[in-house]
């Protein structure tokens, strides 16, 4: 008689079998929950906030995370316990486990693969800046507008709640008609940071100088017409280590911009009104965020702890995808903030004022 096959599964095979039964049943869990499924492209210092956020938020999971090596992306999915990690950003955003990608890339490659990623179908989430210009961040919304997808810069200040208290107390009269904003933002990069590279998008206006442009255009509440620009430049590096810039408002209104990577690290904005100033002042640790707003003799005072802004913003962002909020930030945002950011280098360039757009 001919002997009956045997077939036996090693201890391997049966550990490689229960582990991928796992996974697809934990896929299919966060199908069923509702749960944005986030991809991240990037393994730098943001993710020591951003990526804590992203699991924490209630309405959507950390999927996976893509390196600029394939040990980059092990080790980050590691330290950070993400189901998984690819072996290159093509592999994850071409992933249909995926639903949406946070882009935490040099700001180079912002553009390059926000638009892939856009056209993969994936909803896009683009650390600040959204661009290196006007013209590639519209190469981002034609893509996304394409493909039906969402896409956002990622400014967090949007999600700490000083800032629309602060908004309010000024639509409200709070100085009166408030005429003049100035915004400081400044840090000192170590000798060996990216921020120095030119070819990589570096420089303060991009770095930081971003922060009170679009600080500048939300209590406005509109786009700037013309801007003034000054940059010094770094004999070493070629980019601006100091900016100072200035944005000019249809209806009379003016905003003063102060970045730098050589000074102290510090960060403020304040309204000059008709009847009195307000001013903001951050304090940062590790652990929290502080933003204290002065009017006259009155002061108050917002708390965050560092996680949370990252939480509310990929809380925010799921719910615009899933259809659930109708005020979002999205493609048409980031690319006027990219033409006022044009404008400014402009200016700078030429020592001419500018117009926006």
């Amino acid at each position: 008689m001919a002997e009956t096959p045997v077939f036996l599964f090693s201890a391997m095979h049966w550990l490689t079998y229960i582990s991928i039964s796992r996974e697809i049943c934990r896929e299919d869990d966060e199908r069923m929950g509702g749960k944005l499924r986030w991809g991240v492209l990037g393994t730098g210092r943001i993710l020591s906030k951003a990526g804590p956020g992203l699991q924490q938020s209630g309405n959507g999971v950390w999927h996976g995370v893509a390196g600029r090596t394939p040990e980059n992306g092990r080790q980050a999915a590691g330290m950070y316990g993400v189901p998984r990690a690819y072996e290159s950003y093509e592999a994850l955003i071409e992933d249909p486990a995926i639903d949406a990608v946070y882009i935490a890339l040099l700001n180079h490659l912002h553009a390059e693969w926000a638009v892939k990623a856009c056209e993969a179908g994936k909803h896009v989430l683009v650390e600040k800046p959204f661009a290196l210009n006007a013209r590639e961040a519209e190469q981002i919304a034609a893509a996304a507008r394409r493909s039906g997808v969402l896409v956002q810069e990622a400014f967090v200040w949007r999600h700490h709640p000083a800032y629309a208290a602060i908004k309010r107390l000024a639509d409200a009269g709070a100085v009166g008609e408030w005429l003049h904003f100035r915004g400081h933002f400044s840090f000192v990069a170590g000798a060996d940071s990216t921020r120095w590279n030119k070819a990589w998008g570096g420089g303060a206006l991009y770095d930081v100088g971003c922060y009170p442009v679009s600080w500048a255009r939300f209590f406005a509440g509109g786009e700037p017409i013309a801007a003034d620009g000054y940059a010094v430049i770094d004999p070493d590096h070629g980019v601006d280590r100091r900016f100072v810039g200035a944005l000019y408002f249809a209806d009379g209104r003016t905003a003063h911009i102060e970045a730098a990577m050589d000074m102290p690290h510090g960060s403020f904005f304040e309204l000059l009104g008709t009847k009195g100033r307000l001013s903001a002042d951050f304090t940062v640790t590790a652990q929290e965020l502080t933003i204290r707003c002065r009017i006259g003799t009155e002061e108050q005072s917002w708390t965050t702890d560092r996680i949370t802004p990252f939480r509310v913003q990929a809380e925010r962002f799921a719910e615009a995808v899933f259809g659930q909020s109708v005020e979002h930030p999205g493609a048409d945002d980031a690319v006027s903030q990219s033409l006022a950011m044009d404008a400014l280098f402009a200016a700078a360039r030429t020592g001419r004022r500018c117009p926006v757009g």
